[in-house]
């Protein structure tokens, strides 16, 4: 049990520094400083003599069908972006950022079969991601290709589960990839509401950060890339224009897949 533990908080870290990697890539005002890994808030930063404590969160999950297994169907998609990752690496020495976005009906298919076919499966989509992403590779740092059903730089017949995959090459920025993935119905729109909840939920835990920072910051980390089909533009505008309540000193949002930040109107309680 310590070992799974170990093993999932070992992925978690993993996938926060990527984040936080890829939030300090795309904010020009980030300070400069050391940066390391913390326990509450997620990262501290020491920027001339301040220690900025600095949050990371998502949008809360929204699912109807109760059986679904969170935990299962992420590990499932670790295994499969981890294994994609590999075969990509033993003959390409880029450091990419791939973003994968998978049908969501991948998940009960997953539920009702065995290990076996759940192995055989999990192999089968590593393969297909990894094809796809060898074959639209962006030559230059910096670039990104959206392969889906309509972009030039995809095929025009992508795998049934696989609805489009995001490249971004990052070499020479970063000292390692990241690989990730999701179904498209799982992130809760951004809007006021979603936001004010997600600020309710950590303002409650800010007596357990460390007290000794200067400033509290919390990125609220967005993804428009995975949004269902009913995302409202001038719902996630109002969202960015509205002034909040929170005892975090700056709270951001970070649209992920554009790589977009914006830093919300707060005020302090």
């Amino acid at each position: 049990m310590s070992e799974e533990i170990s093993r999932n908080q070992e992925k978690k870290d993993k996938r926060e520094w990527g984040v936080i990697k890829m939030f300090r890539s795309c904010y020009s005002s980030f300070p400069i400083g050391e940066l390391s890994k913390s326990e509450s808030p997620d990262f501290l930063l020491q920027n001339e003599g301040r220690l900025i404590g600095i949050e990371l969160t998502e949008l809360k999950y929204e699912r109807a069908d109760k059986e679904f297994n969170l935990r299962a169907h992420e590990d499932f998609l670790s295994s499969l972006m981890e294994e994609a990752q590999k075969i990509i690496a033993e003959t390409c020495d880029l450091q990419l950022v791939v973003e994968v976005l998978f049908h969501d009906d991948i998940s009960p298919i997953v539920a009702m079969v065995d290990e076996h076919a759940r192995d055989l499966i999990r192999k089968g989509l590593a393969h297909q991601v990894a094809t796809l992403v060898k074959e639209n590779i962006p030559e230059a740092t910096g670039l990104k290709f959206t392969i889906d059903r309509t972009s030039k730089y995809g095929h025009e017949n992508l795998p049934a589960k696989i609805k489009s995959i995001n490249i971004h090459n990052v070499t020479g920025r970063w000292y390692e990839g990241l690989w990730y993935a999701a179904i498209s119905t799982k992130v809760k729109p951004l809007s006021i509401a979603s936001v004010s909840q997600r600020l309710m939920d950590k303002n409650k835990k800010m007596k357990k950060y460390n007290q000794a920072c200067d400033e509290q910051w919390l990125v609220i980390i967005q993804n428009s890339f995975l949004m269902s089909s009913d995302y409202d533009p001038l719902s996630a505008h109002d969202a960015l224009s509205h002034l909040y309540f929170s005892d975090f000193d700056r709270v951001y949002v970070f649209e992920r897949s554009e790589g977009s930040v914006s830093l919300l109107r707060t005020q302090k309680y």
